[in-house]
């Protein structure tokens, strides 16, 4: 950890940049998927008692993954560990643009899951440890703003996006930024 009185170098401010970037595509997609049940139950041909999976099974390996982060920041390299979130990001981003059917989508949607659950809290341990301690909850405040405002664009995009072109353009246009951001966080984590 940095003393008080020091400045947060542009090194660890692009570190925090590219955790929260990729903490913001995971929660962005989540929120998104939720306004495609309908036009999901009729191109898979699936129920919503079926498509709610792709929430509810998230959301649980989300919260799971993250109740063990701790125990996996204790036994691997932090830049490692970003590094296959990074990766499981984008695995599972292609596999969901791409998915043939339904069991397929919700693998996608779970490889996400994992990612996202080892983003969020990657991020705050980075602000913990390499923020001084004055600054801690600037930085956790914008950090919580980042993660925050994805719930709140989520619904609008994945909208606009499933009502005027296709529901796998949700995974496609976030592609670049979760990739763009796994980039930043690899090159200053």
């Amino acid at each position: 950890m940095q003393k008080d009185n020091q400045p947060v170098s542009l090194h660890v401010k692009l570190a925090i940049l590219g955790l929260a970037g990729l903490a913001f595509c995971g929660v962005l997609i989540e929120t998104s998927m939720n306004v495609t049940f309908p036009t999901l139950m009729q191109q898979f041909s699936i129920s919503l008692n079926k498509v709610q999976w792709l929430t509810t099974a998230y959301l649980l390996l989300v919260a799971a993954t993250i109740s063990i982060a701790a125990f996996i920041e204790k036994r691997f390299i932090f830049k490692k560990i970003f590094f296959w979130a990074g990766l499981l990001f984008i695995i599972g981003v292609i596999c969901s643009a791409l998915a043939p059917n339904f069991l397929i989508l919700l693998i996608g949607r779970l490889i996400q899951a994992l990612s996202t659950g080892l983003a969020i809290p990657l991020l705050i341990t980075e602000i913990m440890q390499q923020i001084p301690q004055k600054k801690q909850g600037s930085y956790m405040g914008i950090g919580g703003m980042v993660i925050a405002l994805a719930p709140s664009l989520g619904p609008t995009y994945g909208g606009v996006i499933t009502q005027d072109l296709s529901w796998r353009l949700i995974f496609w246009f976030v592609l670049p930024i979760g990739l763009i951001a796994w980039l930043i966080g690899l090159s200053f984590i």
